[in-house]
């Protein structure tokens, strides 16, 4: 029966994320720009998918799969999340056979291996069909990983390759496999890093491409707004939100947003700083005693870093499909950990990690829905982050389509509160609530919005469309009332 537990790994993993088989695209949040709207996923250009950076991503193979999903199935949602279930699911075998290796048994090869797989934070690489990039790079990443542990130098990294060129934050192989190195053949080390070598080539290349490829958004974050303190607290938090969202899984929304500039005025960056120094010095002191725990750490770290703010683009604080690399070395921990327990209290330990992927199965399933559609997404993201300005915006125009005006004026009112204090407030979204107001019967109220509008606003580039529309509407709205 040992040799057949990854059948209960495969089984589970498809078990859980059956229900996306059902869901449609999420038009509102890349689907419709990566996929839907792009003309190059119609077409076998082979130059094009080698050196396009569209959207800021340099990631041959999954277009590859992109253009070849569409080829054989057209834009039926069904057959995309198909393919993504089924690497995820393969991602999750993988793993598991990683996990024998290194864990001790098979009980904690299984729980290592669930662990990563049916875990909410999962949901956003899984359920999410422009986010293919993260579970095909997730096979090719744990196939270079079983291939180096068996020996296969070469053909590891060819895989490693292929990882690389599904999404660019596979650069992190190298370091994280040295990192396992020094933990369970230390005095071979020098011999392992002289075998790495072409490994950390093609990781520099990749991520000098990577960053090239940032120049094409209009989204990151510029230095001369944000200089480099913010960005190391905001390194910081990742390091301690992505262990905290593993161990509790509380914010699972799809956008958590980068709304205020990270401070030490808000208490959770010094808090994280200190954690962060507080670990390090512990695992400093322990590196001899537990040297599987310092390696782990080190490779959650590396694996945390390229997506942890330091070059921050987009419009997310973090990210839970961030998560998808950064969690197999604590996955193995625990599976490490199971396997130490059960050998001392085997009932206790069995029934303890069962009862905790039941609990995380469930917390996956109920919160997976979000994923079904674009205003399902929205609706549970401006509920459970309100200070998500765009969650708001968002979840206003799904409001509007279902002609729930009150909604979505409430959720624009909330959006101003919020932006008001941030470092660039969008003024322009009072000029959006007047005209809700308008829709509602509002006429009053709207007239007060346009007011406020035109005293905030800046007589800049951006906004003299939106103030000459404002002063004409509030001209003709003053004449209608009088």
């Amino acid at each position: 029966m040992r040799r057949w537990l990854w059948l209960l790994v495969l089984a589970v993993t498809l078990a859980v994320w059956m229900p996306v088989l059902t869901y449609g695209w999420v038009e509102t949040w890349d689907d419709k720009a990566f996929i839907l709207a792009n003309p190059h996923v119609r077409e076998w250009s082979w130059v094009w998918m080698a050196t396009t950076q569209w959207y800021g991503h340099w990631m041959p193979l999954t277009w590859l799969s992109f253009c070849a999903n569409y080829a054989l199935f057209g834009f039926t949602p069904v057959s995309w999340h198909a393919v993504n279930l089924g690497l995820h699911a393969s991602s999750a075998v993988l793993f598991y056979f990683i996990a024998r290796r290194l864990v001790g048994s098979v009980g904690g090869a299984v729980v290592a291996a669930l662990l990563f797989s049916i875990h909410p934070l999962r949901m956003e690489s899984v359920a999410w069909i422009t986010e293919r990039k993260d579970v095909l790079m997730g096979v090719f990443f744990l196939s270079a990983t079983l291939l180096w542990i068996r020996g296969q130098r070469w053909w590891s990294f060819a895989a490693f390759i292929a990882a690389c060129a599904s999404k660019s934050p596979a650069v992190v192989l190298p370091v994280m496999l040295l990192a396992l190195e020094w933990w369970r053949d230390r005095p071979r080390l020098r011999e392992h890093a002289r075998h790495l070598t072409p490994f950390f080539v093609v990781s520099v290349l990749v991520s000098v491409m990577a960053f090239w490829s940032l120049r094409t958004i209009l989204v990151s974050v510029p230095w001369s707004q944000v200089p480099l303190e913010p960005r190391l607290l905001h390194v910081a938090y990742s390091n301690v939100f992505y262990v905290m969202q593993t161990v509790w899984p509380a914010r699972l929304s799809g956008l958590i947003e980068y709304t205020w500039v990270p401070s030490w005025d808000q208490p959770e960056y010094p808090i994280a700083v200190a954690l962060v120094l507080l670990a390090s010095w512990l695992l400093w002191r322990t590196r001899q005693r537990w040297p599987a725990l310092a390696a782990a750490a080190i490779a959650y770290a590396v694996a945390v870093f390229p997506q942890a703010g330091l070059f921050a683009n987009g419009p997310q604080l973090v990210a839970n499909r961030y998560s998808y690399l950064a969690t197999l070395p604590l996955a193995l921990l625990l599976g490490g950990a199971f396997t130490l327990v059960f050998r001392r209290w085997p009932r206790a330990s069995a029934c303890s990690a069962t009862a905790m992927i039941a609990a995380l199965a469930l917390v996956t399933l109920v919160n997976l829905p979000m994923w079904r559609n674009g205003d399902a997404l929205w609706q549970y993201a401006a509920l459970h982050e309100p200070t998500c300005t765009q969650c708001q915006d968002m979840a206003t125009a799904a409001d509007m389509r279902r002609g729930d005006y009150a909604s979505a004026i409430r959720r624009q009112r909330q959006a101003i509160r919020v932006s008001d204090t941030t470092l660039v407030p969008r003024f322009e979204r009072h000029w959006n609530l007047a005209g809700l107001l308008l829709m509602n019967g509002q006429p009053e109220e709207a007239r007060r919005e346009i007011r406020v509008y035109l005293t905030l606003a800046p007589e800049t580039a951006t906004h003299v469309d939106h103030i000459r529309r404002a002063r004409n509407a509030l001209a003709q709205l003053e004449a209608g009332a009088r």
